[in-house]
């Protein structure tokens, strides 16, 4: 991989390979975690993926998609830590395989320096209201659906309750009240402001070089521009843990236990091998013990996010099995915090670890988000490395990264009647 910064804050990652017969671009555009910009950057990247001034509607931009032999965009927003992306995706096919004689990789820059550069609308109304109005309902109905993915609500309530008023509560697709009250003037310059401030991090997949994708970028014309980033987000212990019961139309009842477990960025391998002995893994304590031997719940796993510190446990489970469940949980992790691992489990727990991180090095989109990753956090790591790291994780670290694991919230979401069977 190599890396070009091309302007103050503006950045260039290739990675060369033969790899694949396409060429996979993603043009990230970050910034802060802001509850004042959020809702409109949702927007924005619905109205990026719908038109802009040159395709007009979604049927002339799928137009221009085909002509590139059948390119595939897309958009999508995404939080990591602190830290509020908007990534623009384009898959163009390798020129080899191309039935035409136009240059792919121009094509798509191009069309990419029309959606970025040159959306639908002006300076005077702000993006097309007729169609940024109808994205508008579109993010609304898509975010009100989520109520009824009643695992997904009750992580977000858990959540919530967890991040309390901090802007590290907000979920990065936005909520009900916040995009109601967004117009397309604010989203306009929103879009105009990130365009001319957010680091931007290019990244390219193919076997392309990194002249070629520096010749491309020139038309983008981005300006310099000085914006710190930290990703990483800690608050303040409760001096007890937190407990939040709902009600709701559900027959399962939902446990989401939370956990303060902070941990240096050269630890974050020790925090995967520890997630996935505790309940990160299809062969992990939580699973194999409560689940399985127990038969306390349907189904359990445990996720870490070194970004914010906090360890989150989900279980559905019947409503009589809540305070055993959660006995069981702790029971779990504290066998982690007192006692080794044997080698065998530890050495098992690597091999999958290492197994699906080497299952993903085929796939395209998989190596630019995680190139982009490394690059924004500054923590590049060669996949050899990586594997490496993960080997020399010893039980005696994960022991002691366990022990630092606070519980901090109980959050239990539970229907009109117990369910006894």
């Amino acid at each position: 991989m190599v890396t070009k910064e091309i302007q103050t804050g503006v950045f260039v990652h290739v990675l060369p390979t033969k790899q694949f017969a396409t060429t996979h671009i993603a043009v990230n555009f970050t910034q802060q975690l802001n509850q004042q910009t959020l809702n409109a950057r949702v927007l924005v990247s619905n109205m990026l993926e719908t038109a802009s001034a040159k395709y007009s509607s979604q049927t002339k931009l799928a137009q221009a998609l085909s002509e590139m032999t059948g390119a595939a965009f897309g958009t999508e927003i995404f939080k990591v830590g602190q830290l509020h992306t908007i990534r623009l995706q384009l898959n163009l096919v390798h020129e080899a395989f191309a039935t035409t004689d136009s240059d792919i990789l121009r094509d798509g820059f191009n069309f990419l320096n029309e959606v970025i550069n040159r959306p639908m609308g002006d300076e005077s109304v702000g993006f097309s209201p007729v169609m940024f109005n109808r994205q508008k309902e579109i993010a609304l109905d898509e975010v009100a659906g989520l109520r009824e993915d009643k695992p997904y609500y009750a992580l977000r309530e858990a959540l919530q309750a967890y991040f309390g008023s901090a802007d590290q509560a907000l979920p990065a697709f936005g909520t009900i009240s916040g995009l109601q009250a967004t117009t397309p003037q604010q989203a306009w310059q929103v879009w105009q402001e990130s365009v001319a401030n957010d680091r931007i991090d290019i990244v390219v997949v193919g076997d392309i070089a990194l002249a070629e994708v520096l010749a491309a970028t020139t038309q983008f014309n981005f300006a310099p521009r000085h914006h710190q980033l930290q990703a990483t987000y800690q608050q303040k212990l409760f001096p007890q843990v937190k407990q939040v019961k709902s009600q709701d139309d559900v027959n399962q009842a939902r446990l989401v236990l939370g956990y303060t477990l902070m941990s240096a960025g050269d630890e974050r391998f020790i925090a995967n091998v520890f997630n996935g002995l505790f309940g990160g893994l299809a062969i992990s304590r939580l699973f194999l013990n409560v689940r399985e031997s127990a038969g306390l719940v349907y189904g359990i796993s445990s996720d870490y996010n070194p970004y914010t510190g906090l360890l989150i446990v989900e279980a559905g489970v019947d409503q009589v099995n809540l305070a055993i469940t959660t006995t069981k949980v702790n029971e779990e992790l504290q066998r982690l915090q007192q006692e080794l691992v044997p080698d065998e489990e530890l050495a098992v727990v690597k091999q999958l670890l290492k197994t699906s991180y080497t299952m993903t090095l085929d796939q395209p989109l998989y190596l630019a988000d995680r190139l982009y990753n490394q690059q924004v956090l500054a923590q590049p790591i060669t996949d050899d490395a990586w594997l490496e790291k993960i080997d020399a994780v010893t039980a005696e670290q994960v022991r002691s990264l366990a022990q630092r694991a606070v519980w901090q919230l109980q959050y239990e979401m539970v229907g009109g009647e117990v369910n006894v069977g």
